[in-house]
């Protein structure tokens, strides 16, 4: 299944996925850039950042040295309920930082909140959560082995 059939499905977990590590990668970013001017909001942010990368793609977990309880904690966020409130709390901070002084961090702050809302559509309408193929998830539409070429035994 290709990337814009997966946009067509109307399955917000996989909007939200996309968006959240959108979210991530700018959060990284953005913080690295206004680290010397507003140090607190850009540490948060690159920490948030490096958060929703890994709750999103939990192959990072293998890779990077975490803690057990860390993991635990990531890999209970399978919830469409939990990412909604994560990443609103990440959004909450990220808008605060804006009551310092208007910097580029809106931009990572829009994003989370835009992925929060994704979640939360998505455990309104009881979806089930699916990962896109993009990134070697399930995608929208998961039918298996393909046995059209199999040859019967």
């Amino acid at each position: 299944m290709s990337v814009a059939e997966e946009l067509k499905s109307k399955n917000f977990s996989l909007y939200g996925q996309l968006i959240a590590l959108l979210s991530g990668v700018l959060l990284i970013v953005l913080g690295a850039v206004t680290l010397l001017a507003h140090i607190i909001y850009s540490i948060l942010a690159i920490v948030f950042g490096v958060i929703c990368i890994l709750i999103e793609l939990p192959i990072f977990l293998r890779i990077c040295p975490t803690g057990p309880t860390f993991d635990k904690a990531v890999r209970a966020l399978k919830n469409h309920w939990l990412r909604f409130l994560t990443y609103l709390i990440f959004a909450i901070v990220m808008w605060s930082s804006l009551a310092q002084s208007s910097t580029v961090l809106a931009i990572g702050a829009a994003t989370t909140t835009l992925a929060a809302g994704c979640y939360l559509v998505a455990a309104i309408k009881n979806q089930v959560q699916l990962t896109t193929s993009l990134l070697g998830g399930t995608g929208v539409n998961n039918p298996g082995f393909d046995t059209r070429y199999a040859t019967q035994v």
